[in-house]
């Protein structure tokens, strides 16, 4: 574990708090899994008996330094809470992940992203050095230099190889204010020629789209401001308001610097009409507070439990396809085009990124070109077996060159899934870190619902 005693009382704290989980850890037994309040994997999983190993607590942002351009956070910590403690200092994290709820450590072991990312790459890229928690018990800290195998191997691994006890993540300046622009677009070669532009050569400080219709697509540039213009006022999406809406309503648009972070989760991109919360009195009823990612993850989870697990049965049948997947940007206007051809979903949210590092071992991406994000998320209704349309959505990622994320539901085969996330590599992590199989295996948590 990196040493920072020298810090005072905030990183004595902390390793009194990481002791304590590691002593529970090895002095248990059997299988594991971690216990914490919140959760952005929409994948099932099995109720197997497993010790409950509590991190609720490391939670903490342990320091932020402005004049490095990091912040010390533990893997608990929600990019709300980050956010919150580093834009006082006028700064915010280099990439920050949609979803208030999201944590640093599982956006790590995850793959996370936003509209930095044409910039930075995925939140992995931004990361300088973490601590892992390993199956006996010992903390190992990591960077390019030190322990890189885990280092570079722990994206992609969700817990399967150990868990991020402290995270040393890149901070970027920010102003107060964010002016958009929305560019409608009909051809979506233009959309995607514009975006490897930028991605090329950024002119912006973010950068996304979304695909509505065939002929109808906005790609959205943003650029951080000290101040409004004279007698412009900033919009607000927290409430009333859908900021979803607003890409085809107006050419122009200013934010705060929190809201545009934070811009996605009142309505979860577009997905609280799921739920009627695009209705007014819905909204009304919520109030601002409620109307955000937490609350819908909640109702999601209590839709799943009995008796309102009953209801599946009388209305009519769907597949949840839950999904972001990674496409070379070259190949981006054909997915897209198979995709609505085979699944149909509508919106679908279009992030662009770069690829700054290639040794990152369970997630390989190429460096020589930028990649295309999309993100769907929705109901289809079905006729085929469950699992279907999420089996075509692996088949078209494949057919275009790309690379799917695991929070969600995976239909792969085990030799499929191996010639994908590399069995080599993890398997040399998993004997270094987990040799007596303590957590789920990766195929087990992504595919076999451990």
């Amino acid at each position: 574990m990196a040493d920072r005693s020298s810090h005072g009382a905030t990183w004595s704290a902390h390793h009194a708090r990481v002791r304590a989980v590691a002593n529970a850890l090895s002095e248990s037994t059997g299988p594991v899994r971690l216990r914490k309040r919140t959760s952005n994997l929409f994948r099932p999983r099995a109720e197997l008996k497993r010790t409950e190993l509590d991190v609720t607590h490391l939670n903490h942002v342990i320091d932020v330094d402005s004049g490095a351009g990091v912040a010390e956070v533990e893997g608990m910590t929600t990019y709300v809470d980050l956010v919150d403690a580093t834009l006082p200092h006028g700064f915010a994290p280099a990439i920050v992940p949609e979803l208030k709820s999201i944590t640093v450590g599982g956006a790590v072991t995850g793959l996370g992203i936003e509209s930095s990312a044409f910039r930075y790459g995925l939140v992995h890229d931004t990361v300088r050095e973490l601590d892992v928690l390993v199956a006996d018990g010992r903390v190992l800290t990591c960077s390019p230099d030190r322990e890189s195998d885990l280092f570079f191997g722990f994206p992609n691994s969700y817990g399967s190889l150990g868990y991020a006890t402290r995270v040393r993540v890149d901070l970027i300046p920010v102003q107060p204010w964010v002016r958009l622009e929305h560019t409608r677009y009909r051809d979506p070669d233009a959309l995607f020629e514009a975006m490897a532009a930028e991605c090329g050569q950024p002119g912006c400080d973010y950068l996304d789209g979304v695909y509505f219709a065939p002929d109808d697509w906005v790609l959205t540039r943003a650029y951080l401001v000290e101040s409004l213009p004279a007698g412009i006022e900033a919009s607000d999406y927290t409430w009333m308001r859908q900021y979803w809406k607003s890409l085809r309503e107006r050419g122009e648009d200013y934010l705060s610097i929190h809201d545009y972070l934070w811009r996605w989760d009142t309505d979860w991109f577009w997905c609280s009409k799921n739920i009627g919360a695009h209705l007014k009195p819905v909204r009304l009823l919520l109030g601002r507070k409620r109307l955000s990612s937490i609350t819908y993850q909640k109702i999601m989870r209590a839709s799943r439990r009995f008796p309102l697990s009953l209801l599946q049965h009388v209305r009519p049948r769907t597949e949840s396809v839950i999904q972001d997947v990674d496409i070379p940007i070259a190949n981006a206007a054909a997915f897209l085009a198979d995709f609505e051809a085979e699944i149909g979903i509508r919106p679908v949210w279009i992030c662009p990124f770069v690829v700054p590092d290639g040794r990152f071992s369970l997630f390989e991406l190429r460096t020589d070109t930028a990649y295309i994000n999309f993100g769907f998320w929705d109901l289809v209704r079905s006729r085929q077996p469950d699992g279907h349309y999420n089996a075509r959505v692996e088949a078209l990622v494949a057919r275009h060159g790309g690379k799917k994320s695991l929070y969600s539901s995976s239909t792969y085969d085990e030799e499929t899934f191996w010639s994908e996330y590399n069995q080599k590599a993890y398997q040399e992590l998993k004997q270094k870190c987990d040799p007596e199989g303590r957590f789920p295996g990766l195929y087990e948590k992504a595919v076999g619902q451990g």
